[in-house]
């Protein structure tokens, strides 16, 4: 009588759980490293100013319309008493922040000149003052928008 042996069956390694596990080591050496890490920064004193938190710095804005019209914060004015305005301006306030805007319309050499005149002022202590080129706003096209009274208005299609 002969008897049936049975089969050996191979054992397979199945490839997912390890990867498993090996994702899961991944992770657990991530968080383990990180914790080791000491995470350590300079203590660093900054200076407090309360005076500039409560009032922002003054300024004096050098405009120039489309019409060629000098104007300063909002009184008209000519060109050649420019320098000697904008001078007076810093000497009552050497903080006192210098804004240039000069419309689109305007050539280059009107941006010069009025450049020009605001390297020549000096603070009290016979430093430059901080100045400002503003940039008038222009529509999608690149035309420069209208201001009415200083105020810069958009169009009502944007």
């Amino acid at each position: 009588m002969k008897l049936s042996r049975q089969e050996l069956k191979r054992a397979r390694i199945e490839i997912i759980p390890m990867i498993d596990t090996i994702f899961f080591l991944l992770v657990f050496f991530m968080f383990t490293s990180l914790s080791m890490v000491q995470m350590k920064g300079m203590g660093v004193s900054l200076p407090k100013d309360s005076a500039a938190a409560t009032k922002p710095p003054a300024k004096a804005v050098v405009r120039v319309d489309r019409l060629g019209r000098y104007y300063l914060d909002t009184q008209k004015i000519d060109p050649s008493q420019l320098e000697a305005a904008l001078q007076q301006r810093i000497t009552a306030n050497p903080q006192a922040v210098i804004v240039v805007d000069v419309d689109k319309t305007q050539n280059v050499q009107t941006l010069i000149t009025v450049m020009d005149a605001v390297n020549q002022v000096t603070t009290p202590a016979g430093s430059s003052p901080a100045v400002m080129i503003a940039a008038s706003p222009v529509d999608a096209q690149g035309n420069g928008l209208p201001t009415h009274g200083g105020r810069r208005t958009r169009h009502a299609s944007q």
